[in-house]
């Protein structure tokens, strides 16, 4: 699937929103717990249906 900024998003560590695309890096603004931003990479990561 192709990603884009500001597309919801499933990853490992809870759901949030893609802040940037970096090659295969997205970095992710999570909003489940505490809100942090980390990097997964596209395979680690799943649209999240809003």
């Amino acid at each position: 699937m192709e990603f884009q900024i500001g597309d919801a998003v499933a990853t490992p560590r809870g759901n949030g929103y893609i802040n940037d695309i970096i090659g295969d890096q997205v970095v992710v603004d999570l909003i489940d717990g505490d809100d942090h931003r980390e990097i997964f990479s596209k395979e680690d990561i799943a649209p999240w249906p809003e």
